[in-house]
């Protein structure tokens, strides 16, 4: 089949490459001059996606990255895998969505199938995203085209296999949904079809709010088991044994990334519309949202112990990326702890392997993780866990050690 892939990030490419091992020809729209001429050279920009994959994908002729897909020939399938953040008010930001559609309505023909796999808001695919195509290509939903939505469930730099991942599929209407299930049949080694569209969106944003609530939990008892000499970390370690009911999650220096965070106000968003609101969320927000003052004031006290003020420390934090093994910086927690730390005096500096140099911040610097910044930092705090970093150089050399991650078990380290 032809298909049109829009949008080339961590979760276009590497859906762009298992459709091309199936056998397809896809289109990879790519907007971003920068990636675009990347792609076109097979030089990957993302994690889960190998120079090699590009390079092979290449020699096939069935993977063409376009910026657009004027003067193309119309596809069969149209994907979309673009952004779909929040705005400064915190309300979902369909700008991206918007563009992609009016990409996708430029060559689509009758008998096509328009799938969303961009994160919405429950209703949205039908409210929101059909509406728009329907404007801009003048084909009906239901009659000349076909709309579904599924949602995308990649985890940056994950090892399981993409294609093993259960696929979720719910569409407008029934044959929508017939249409859906059976294409990424030809990819996926599992399809689930749910009974709509909105049954989709909603699958998404519950999988990942219930990981943001359960992070919430960790990061709140986490402080109040420290205030008790209790190390958090050991209980869930130990209560991981149970075989049922339990499943462990880690407290940490804030949730970061384009998921989690913005999850939250897209259902926010589907609740107001509603008349309904959630308690249990806002409560998990506050909490989430609280970290990075709270990791300052721990590391500010570790200072204080070692006969250092934070208004003139020297700080070297480990780690930009939201996780270990990743280049992505979105909402990276090294963000607000940094300005917490830089409001307070302390002149900051971050060093990550996978981040390009040239990624800044307001309140940083960037360097290299070396013996000599290691030593000249007053502390050493560990954000982000990469496996890359020389933990050994860092006991060998930082004067004080902040982990966030339990990276380390050693006594003259302080724990978060």
């Amino acid at each position: 089949m032809r298909v049109s892939v829009i949008g080339q990030g961590y979760v276009g490419l590497p859906l762009t490459m298992a459709l091309v091992e199936a056998g397809h020809t896809v289109l990879a729209v790519e907007s971003d001059p920068n990636r675009l001429a990347a792609l076109r050279r097979a030089q990957s920009y993302i994690v889960d996606v190998s120079d090699e994959a590009l390079s092979q994908a290449l020699a096939t002729r069935r993977f063409t990255p376009v910026p657009d897909l004027q003067g193309q020939q119309h596809s069969d399938v149209y994907l979309i895998t673009v952004p779909t953040p929040v705005n400064a008010d915190d309300e979902p930001d369909l700008r991206y969505l918007d563009g992609a559609l009016d990409t996708a309505a430029q060559t689509a023909q009758p008998g096509a199938l328009v799938i969303v796999e961009s994160t919405l808001y429950p209703g949205a695919t039908r409210g929101h995203a059909v509406p728009r195509f329907e404007a801009r290509s003048r084909l009906r939903s239901g009659i000349d085209v076909h709309f579904a939505y599924s949602p995308e469930r990649i985890d940056p730099g994950r090892d399981d296999s993409y294609v093993e991942i259960p696929k979720i599929v719910g569409g407008i209407d029934t044959q929508g949904a017939l249409l859906a299930s059976s294409f990424y049949e030809t990819v996926f080694k599992k399809v689930i079809t749910v009974s709509s569209a909105e049954i989709a969106e909603y699958v998404k944003l519950f999988e990942n709010i219930f990981r943001y609530v359960n992070i919430a939990f960790v990061n709140e008892l986490s402080q109040s088991a420290r205030a008790m000499n209790i190390d958090l970390r050991e209980v869930v370690a130990a209560a991981s044994s149970k075989p049922y009911g339990f499943m462990p999650f880690s407290h940490g220096p804030g949730v970061g990334g384009h998921c989690l965070p913005n999850n939250i106000h897209y259902l926010n968003h589907a609740l107001r519309g509603a008349g309904r609101s959630s308690s249990i969320l806002t409560a998990c927000t506050q909490v989430n949202n609280g970290v990075a003052n709270y990791v300052a004031d721990r590391i500010e006290q570790a200072l204080q112990a070692a006969g250092k003020s934070v208004a003139t420390a020297s700080v070297l934090i480990l780690g930009l990326a939201y996780k270990p093994g990743i280049a992505d910086d979105r909402l990276a927690p090294t963000y607000a702890i940094s300005a917490e730390l830089a409001g307070r005096g302390a002149h900051v500096k971050v060093a990550d392997p996978h981040v390009p140099a040239a990624v800044a911040g307001e309140h940083f610097t960037r360097v290299e993780l070396t013996a000599a910044q290691a030593a000249a930092a007053d502390i050493v705090v560990i954000a982000t866990d990469h496996k890359d970093f020389d933990y050994g150089l860092v006991l060998d050399h930082a004067p004080l050690i902040f982990d966030c991650r339990g990276r380390f078990d050693s006594q003259r380290v302080e724990q978060l």
